[in-house]
């Protein structure tokens, strides 16, 4: 099968097809668009830095704001903020009228305050990711940086050519091609490493961000008696072994066959299919808790109302 064909993209840079052997520094070459590229990226360079800079000044201010609010001692408040008294306002709304309010907004606000916890520990991780990256770029080191300054003052602005040897022009088409390109272009493998590392961290810092997820459960508690027919046919058992009196037909047949034959050997308990033809079953409710997971264990706050007290002995409707 003749593979598909994939028309080639338009090359950015022309070959220089007609005079390429006679070519001299100076002449016209396609490759001169490089200069356009190097000037565009030159001119990138400044406006980046100054968003950097904002960014991390944004960041300094709002840093700050959070722990001047935490007091003087840096230890949270209770409530720290508006945003803080606006929670527990809900928090309140929404469940003055359960007994475990105080317990609720304890919950809540452990779960508020982990995730807060972990948002700035990711937030630590990307600014410490951040500043390795900018000392890991040789051209934005302070060494560097004097070092130009101080080459600018003494009107050191290109760098001399190195002086002729006398080696052959096999040679010299070879020559500090065996030279790492690191010096020319910078290397990124240090980089690449904060970045490998940075990422190994992730799972850990994905992890700090869902912590404290809490859930809602509506539940119904079932409770159950013997059905009628169930007690009738276990009395009329009962009174077959001590009277040998017959079991009535109709008392028989009202209950299912292999619940009779449980019966007959003394059984209390019945397989979960056979439930239904024992019991009469009535679910008491809705009730609802709150739960949330700590590692492997999961913690659960009723949500009961303060007037759910209900008689004692509770019989509910039906029974």
């Amino acid at each position: 099968m003749p593979r598909k064909f994939i028309p080639k993209q338009p090359r950015r840079i022309e070959e220089l097809r007609k005079g390429r052997l006679t070519w001299q520094p100076g002449d016209e070459h396609p490759l001169d668009i490089l200069r356009e590229d190097l000037d565009q990226l030159k001119g990138q360079l400044p406006d980046l830095l100054h968003q950097l800079l904002e960014t991390a000044q944004q960041t300094v201010t709002r840093l700050t704001t959070m722990l001047e609010t935490t007091g003087g001692s840096g230890t949270f408040i209770d409530s720290f903020s508006q945003a803080e008294h606006a929670t527990r306002k809900i928090i309140v709304d929404r469940f003055s009228n359960r007994k475990h309010l105080e317990h609720l907004l304890l919950a809540f606000g452990v779960q508020r305050y982990k995730r807060l916890l972990g948002r700035l520990q990711t937030i630590q991780a990307a600014l410490t990711l951040a500043n390795n990256l900018l000392a890991t770029e040789e051209t934005l080191s302070q060494e560097f940086l004097l070092s130009w300054q101080q080459a600018q003052e003494k009107g050191e602005h290109e760098p001399k050519p190195a002086t002729p040897t006398n080696l052959s022009k096999g040679e010299l088409r070879v020559q500090g091609l065996d030279e790492p390109l690191a010096p020319l272009v910078s290397s990124v493998d240090q980089a690449r490493q904060i970045l490998r590392e940075f990422e190994a961290h992730l799972p850990d810092l994905r992890r700090q961000l869902a912590t404290g997820n809490g859930w809602f459960e509506i539940f119904y508690v079932p409770k159950r008696h013997y059905k009628s027919a169930v007690i009738a046919y276990d009395e009329a058992l009962q009174a077959n072994r001590r009277y040998q009196t017959p079991i009535p037909p109709e008392i028989e047949a009202a209950i299912h066959p292999e619940v009779a034959r449980l019966l007959q050997t003394g059984a209390t308990e019945f397989p979960k299919e056979l439930r239904l033809e024992v019991y009469d079953i009535v679910y008491i409710g809705p009730y609802a808790k709150y739960r949330w997971h700590e590692g492997k264990q999961t913690y659960t706050i009723s949500l009961g109302l303060l007037d759910d007290y209900p008689p004692f002995p509770f019989f509910p409707a039906g029974f």
